[in-house]
């Protein structure tokens, strides 16, 4: 099952009756940050990990530079990649499918935060980008 759907499962799960039945889980709450606030971070020496989840197509176009690509449907089986007690960052086109990652991290036992915004944010913010065009 790809994380998409289970997170598209989570997310759209019916009402449990009012019987006895178990009630759910609480909800899970994805801290927010802004690019300015990711780049004031860094320039301050944080050591925030920067996961870009989007497509490899969509990296080519634009990526963060030092950001680590694992696209979204690869993280579970990728999660020994990525170091338990890092503060995470998660980058995607425009923050939500960073979102949902940065909440399948967080139930993961992961501290985990949603760049807000993504990339078109990041870069509209005057954060630096790098393609594959302008590397060639």
């Amino acid at each position: 099952m790809s994380l998409l759907h289970t997170l598209k499962e989570r997310f759209t799960r019916a009402a449990a009756p009012a019987s006895d039945a178990p009630s759910p889980p609480p909800p899970i709450v994805v801290p927010e940050i802004s690019p300015a606030e990711f780049m004031a971070a860094r320039r301050n020496g944080s050591t925030l990990l920067l996961l870009d989840c989007r497509e490899p197509w969509e990296v080519r176009q634009a990526r963060v530079p030092g950001s680590l690509h694992i696209p979204m449907n690869d993280i579970p089986d990728r999660l020994h990649e990525l170091e338990q007690d890092a503060a995470i960052v998660v980058i995607c086109a425009h923050g939500n499918r960073s979102h949902g990652v940065a909440g399948f991290l967080i139930e993961q036992g992961f501290d985990a935060s949603n760049l807000t915004g993504g990339i078109a944010r990041w870069h509209a913010a005057g954060g630096e980008i790098e393609s594959e065009s302008a590397r060639r």
